[in-house]
């Protein structure tokens, strides 16, 4: 029998969460109101990012919804999900104003779902996730009696590890420890200074499950039955499955809310409970290894220079790095119950199987 899970609620891991959450006004906040929900599905809802990981998932989310999406895709886009769900396709490119403009108009509501999540240099980071989202929102904001709702996937990473292992509140001074991360912030900010639009943006941490590449990794090396884990305090992290993230973004669309919204399963879990939990979704007994941080750092910098010289980039990199090493990834999601009315349901366990499943049915184990 496996050793039982190291399982605790992130409020559960610092006591003190309350106080800490309360409501503080920011520069950025947005001024509650109401609008028509009806009007917000009425027509087309563009949506950005929509033939990646989470967007195929957010895609079919709105097709059980009965909502008409709008697909802004780039040209080497495989659009064949999209067209199944009976998705509008419109080709472009968030660099393109021109092209942005075209796929706003008529549109009742933008989400906004594109990242570049591995990047050459800060610069490209900053050129799609803050200064892509800029333009974006500008657009919506100008497109006379279009779009007044705009959803923004961002990222914990924007907001950045937890301080004295209490979780992250949607209020708190924001801290990125990555390129990746200020990229997103930078972009959040743009959003949430844009007037003309009715913005909530939405911070998942790590997303798993079906056609997810990037943990996709873990999976394999439980099948070798290897179990590699930072070496030192636990780093209990939270997560989220992707049909659950759907679900949050569905809420956003439709409900009246607005800031910052931390969207995550409430239950922390350190990366070796995370770890055994793959392994058992695979079936394998795994034997953990612990690795030294300094050799996680100088893999990841290997890694990155080996991507450098081909002239592409890589998502285990220095940055990641140090997301593994940072002490924790919590965050509270009470707004998101509050103000969206979602709480995740699929717990990590059930997730990690059906997608262990997914990623069989597919080939890919």
């Amino acid at each position: 029998m496996p050793r039982q899970a190291k399982v605790l609620t992130a409020s559960a891991i610092w006591q003190g969460r309350t106080a800490s959450c309360a409501r503080t006004a920011l520069p950025f906040d947005t001024v509650e109101g109401s609008f028509d929900m009806h009007e917000t599905t009425a027509g087309p809802v563009l949506v950005t990012g929509a033939t990646g990981f989470v967007g195929s998932h957010v895609v079919e989310a709105f097709a059980r919804a009965g909502i008409h999406t709008r697909a802004f895709v780039r040209p080497t886009s495989d659009t064949r999900r999209l067209q199944k769900a009976g998705a509008e396709v419109v080709v472009g490119a968030l660099d393109d104003e021109t092209a942005v403009r075209r796929a706003v108009e008529g549109t009742t509501a933008v989400v906004h779902l594109a990242a570049l999540t591995r990047a050459k240099s800060e610069a490209e980071y900053k050129r799609v996730n803050a200064e892509g989202t800029a333009l974006l929102a500008r657009a919506a904001a100008g497109n006379g009696s279009g779009p007044r709702r705009f959803v923004h996937l961002s990222s914990l990473a924007a907001a950045g590890p937890p301080t004295g292992g209490r979780p992250v509140c949607p209020d708190d001074t924001p801290r990125p420890l990555t390129a990746y991360g200020r990229s997103k912030l930078a972009g959040e900010l743009a959003l949430l200074a844009t007037e003309g639009i009715r913005p909530i943006v939405l911070r998942p941490p790590a997303v798993y499950g079906p056609r997810d590449r990037d943990l996709f990794t873990f999976f394999r090396l439980a099948v070798l039955g290897i179990l590699p884990v930072p070496m030192g305090p636990h780093r209990p992290v939270q997560l989220i499955h992707a049909e659950d993230l759907a679900e949050a973004v569905l809420r956003a669309l439709l409900v009246d809310a607005s800031g910052i919204v931390h969207v995550a399963e409430p239950m922390a879990y350190p990366w070796e409970t995370v770890g055994r939990m793959v392994a058992q979704a695979v079936g394998k007994r795994a034997r953990v290894v612990r690795v030294p941080a300094s050799l996680i750092a100088a893999a990841a910098a290997v890694s990155e220079g080996v991507a450098r010289i081909g002239g592409g980039a890589t998502i285990f990199n220095r940055d990641k790095a140090r997301e593994l090493l940072a002490p924790g990834w919590l965050c509270e999601t009470d707004a998101a119950r509050e103000k969206l009315g979602f709480q995740t349901r699929i717990p990590l366990a059930e997730g990690l199987k059906e997608t262990a499943r997914w990623y069989r049915n597919e080939g890919w184990l």
